[in-house]
């Protein structure tokens, strides 16, 4: 029996059907992360979709979990990092707990509506690009070994339009009014007012500098900014402007031109090792640090640490996720990108 993950969106409901079509057993679940999350709307469809395809569904209360994701989110951004938690979602919640909940419900796979392909090869599983232009490879490169083995994804092969169709072929095309948020748990992506609400974080003003120590404005609170960005400065500089380093304690940013940026690399740590097992020698890997970026070439290298050390020729924000792909877009491993300085504010982000 297979548990297909249903937001009440186009994605998973197609997931679904694509399932059903096959003539496989399944089920539907959908998680209960908030209150109001998903809204009263999206089980709704969820449930549709499920009396169209004349079977079961579940709502998992995950709840009382999700406040680790949360306090993951808050927790790095105070430190000074920027957090992904989509990605440790997928691998806590979606890839690991739901896993546990739906083998109660009699299920021992999981399917999703995620645009992302699964191998096998050499006796490892792994993730890779899927079809659609917007693969969602880059959100998941935590996921464990076991959880891929124990996982499905039926739109591998299918681009957002060939999803479309599908659900128009099913006379169920309301579902294409459905959109994800940036981060699920944060109303109009305001994070200050989450991470105020939820931290009791009050943010206060403070000074922007150049790097040259020099002070050239205020902000109206360092958590408002990451590395790397470059709108919402809130001053008219006359070039593109980045922010190039977030000193909370001080309560402080950095900007400065794209030249400006020091670091010739970052280290990856809290690696997870898919499509190889490790790495003991220097290579080429291609490598993404945001996930609507461009992979780019670049020389890994391990260290005595066990972490690893990628010579990377751009900006990229201490905290988030660095993904690691072979030449046929395959994740080799992905982890937690720190800085080789404290420089640029916190040296990591919390552990999860």
């Amino acid at each position: 029996m297979i548990a297909v993950a249903l937001s009440g969106g186009v994605d998973s409901a197609v997931a679904a059907i694509r399932l059903k079509e096959q003539r496989i057993s399944i089920m539907g679940v959908t998680m209960m992360f908030d209150s109001n999350n998903p809204h009263s709307e999206q089980i709704a469809r969820a449930v549709r979709i499920c009396r169209y395809l004349g079977i079961k569904h579940h709502i998992i209360d995950v709840r009382r979990d999700f406040d680790r994701i949360k306090n993951y989110f808050c927790n790095t951004y105070l430190c000074g990092a920027t957090p992904n938690p989509c990605a440790i979602c997928n691998r806590d919640m979606k890839f690991s707990l739901l896993l546990e909940r739906i083998a109660d419900l009699g299920a021992d796979q999981i399917a999703t509506g995620h645009f992302v392909r699964k191998g096998f090869e050499k006796g490892r599983y792994f993730l890779a690009k899927a079809k659609d232009v917007n693969s969602q490879e880059y959100f998941m490169g935590l996921i464990s070994q076991e959880a891929i083995a124990k996982s499905e994804f039926p739109l591998a092969d299918l681009t957002k339009a060939e999803v479309f169709a599908v659900i128009k072929d099913a006379g169920i095309d309301d579902l294409k009014s459905s959109s994800s948020q940036d981060v699920c748990f944060i109303e109009k992506g305001d994070y200050e007012a989450f991470i105020k609400t939820y931290t009791g974080h009050k943010p206060l003003p403070g000074v922007i500098y150049d790097t040259s120590g020099n002070s050239i404005g205020r902000h109206m609170g360092a958590i408002r900014y990451t590395i790397g960005q470059r709108k919402g400065l809130g001053m008219g500089f006359g070039k593109r402007k980045y922010v190039l380093a977030v000193d909370i304690k001080e309560n402080s940013i950095t900007i400065g031109d794209r030249e400006n940026w020091a670091y010739q690399g970052f280290f990856v740590k809290q690696i997870n090792y898919m499509k190889t097992s490790g790495i003991d020698d220097p290579l080429r890997a291609k490598v993404k640090v945001r996930y609507r970026q461009r992979a780019q070439s670049a020389n890994v290298k391990p260290t005595p640490s066990g972490d690893l050390w990628v010579d990377f020729d751009g900006i990229y924000a201490p905290g988030q996720l660095a993904v690691l792909y072979d030449e046929d877009d395959a994740i080799l491993c992905a982890g937690i990108i720190e800085a080789p300085s404290r420089d640029l504010g916190a040296k990591y982000s919390p552990s999860i």
